[in-house]
This record gives C-alpha cells, structure tokens and sequence, in this order.
C-alpha cells in the first residue's frame, strides 16, 4: 500500500513540475523579443532625406532580428505628427521612430503653445546610424571663396549678404541664427526645402545657401558649387572645415543624426537588442557604401552614448533658440 502512494505522489510530483515547465516555456515564447512583424514610422515624407537612410536599414536589420521591419510614413509638422504618433504609442518595441535626431528635439522650440511632444521625456533612446551635415555653399563664379570671405563681407555690411534655407525653423535655418550669435548678420530667405534652397544658388538668386549636403552632391561633382563648410565632419569631403573649427561650435549639433527612437519606457533588453542589430547593420560594408554614396557617414552610437548626446544636443540647441526668439522665447 506504502508503495503504490509512493508512486501516486511521485506521479503527482512529475504532472505539477511538467506543467510549471510546459507553463515557464509558454512564458519565455511569449516574451521573445521581437515575435512579430516591426513597424518603423518615418516622420518625414518618402524619398526625402530621413526616408533614405531607413530605407537602407531597414532590409537588413530585418534579417538581423528575424522579423519583417516595414515603414510607415506619417509626415506633418516638421516631424511633429509621426514624432507625437510614437511617443503615444505601447513601450514593446513593435512601434519604432526613424528620424532626425536635431529635428525631432528642435521642433517643440518652435512651438509657442504646448507642443505636441516632450523631446526629453516621451522618448527612448535605441541608436544612431548616419549624420548628413548642413553645409554653407555658394556658387563657384562667387568672390565669397571661404568661411572667413562671407564673415569679413559680413561684417564690412551687415545685411548685404544673403542666404537660403530650406525654410524657418529647418536646422538648416538655425545655423544663421548661430552665426547671428557671434554679430553676423547674413539675410535668410527660406524656401520650400533643401534642393529650392541649392536652386536658388545656383541661379545667383542668393549670396549662399545652407542645406543638406544630399542637395548639394550633384552640384558639387559637376562644379556648379563650392562648399564653404559644415556642421559635421563628412566622410566624402574631408578637407570642407566644420562650423567649429571656424569658431561657431553652436553649429556643430545642427546636422541631421538619424537614428531609432521609442516611446519612453521601453525596457532596456529591448533597447539594447535593437542597438545590437543596428550596430552589426551599419557595419556591413555594403551598407556603408551606400550610405556614403547617398551622402550619409556612418555616426553609430549605442544607446547609452545616444542618451547622454541626446540630452546634451538638447540644451544646446535650447541655446540656440533663446538667442533666435523661437517659440516661447519670442516676443
């Protein structure tokens, strides 16, 4: 009798411990990360320069995490809309913002009322892929042959000199209000984006023009336009000097980093995961070459680093807004 209870209770021992572990494995399945399809909104429309970079991330970033990553475009409002889409959206890594990283901190500064988003604390930080800096171009029959040619004409007639933009409040349009910081008065004349900001150039409609290198590639190589200088060190123009080189260090967080966010809380192996996979991406070499060739280097920065840029980035350009009188720092 002793024994056949013996067995019972050994046989109800093996059905509990089989059914935590059929439950524990149940529970491990579920919380694999990622289990399905990824969603990758792109706050700026398609074909422009946030959408190519995500486009080249995105084929192989999939197969690195196992799952299909696609992209969603919802543009509006400098960035605002997609920004303010993802911010608002569930912490579980399936709802991801691909963006500027300057644009998406700046475009609150613009806002005199409430903005849509708090840059600082609705997001979460994943990585950085590519920068494409802002640069200062002019046309190459132009006499203004330097950075320190525009500042002595500058100088010598404050407001004689003018310059397009891709329009008011586009990074692009910052960095004159860096140089207006240092007693530079140069006239902005913002336009529809950055390729009407290169036309107006080359059609000696302006002085200079500041716009991403990507609109400035074509003209560049068939020497139409001469680059004066940039917000960021570029791989395919090394020898163009930085804003901060030249004594305007402000200028140097007003370039394009593109990169992953998430909303706020997403937990940290998620977080960290994600940066896995973007890092082993952007060193694939075919990659690489086809951000360079697109006009993008390679600036990957994990999401530790990110963060502390991230905040950094943040109070300068902050800076940079009081001094223009943006937002609600107008009057």
């Amino acid at each position: 009798m002793k024994s056949q209870r013996s067995k019972a209770a050994i046989t109800g021992i093996l059905i509990v411990m089989t059914g935590v572990a059929l439950w524990s494995g149940a529970v491990f399945a579920q919380d694999k990360y990622p289990s399905k399809p990824i969603q990758v909104i792109v706050n700026y429309p398609p074909g422009g320069p946030v959408d190519i970079p995500a486009r080249i991330l995105i084929g192989d970033l999939a197969k690195e995490l196992g799952v299909s990553v696609t992209i969603e475009y919802k543009p509006g409002a400098g960035g605002m809309i997609g920004g303010a889409y993802v911010a608002t959206s569930k912490p579980d890594g399936y709802t991801l913002l691909f963006t500027s990283i300057s644009s998406i901190i700046s475009a609150p500064f613009l806002e005199k009322e409430t903005p849509a988003y708090d840059p600082l604390k609705d997001f979460t930080q994943i990585a950085s892929t590519v920068v494409i800096p802002n640069v200062l171009t002019t046309h190459t029959s132009s006499p203004l042959t330097s950075l320190e040619a525009v500042i002595k004409a500058a100088k010598a007639k404050p407001g004689s000199l003018t310059c397009s933009t891709p329009g008011a409040g586009t990074t692009a349009h910052l960095v004159l209000d860096v140089l207006r910081m240092h007693g530079i008065d140069i006239i902005a004349v913002p336009t529809k984006g950055g390729a009407p900001a290169a036309t107006s150039v080359l059609g000696k409609h302006t002085d200079l023009g500041i716009h991403l290198y990507s609109a400035a590639i074509p003209h560049v190589k068939s020497g139409a336009m001469r680059l004066l200088a940039t917000t960021d060190n570029m791989a395919q123009e090394p020898k163009v000097p930085t804003f901060k080189e030249k004594g305007f260090p402000e200028a140097s967080v007003l370039g394009s980093l593109m990169g992953l966010l998430g909303p706020r809380n997403l937990p940290k192996p998620i977080q960290d995961q994600l940066a896995s996979a973007t890092r082993k991406v952007v060193q694939i070499p075919a990659v690489k070459k086809a951000f360079e060739d697109a006009g993008y280097t390679v600036d990957y920065r994990g999401a530790d680093e990110l963060a502390k840029k991230y905040i950094d980035d943040y109070h300068a350009i902050e800076k940079v807004a009081k001094a223009a009188g943006l937002g609600k720092y107008g009057k």
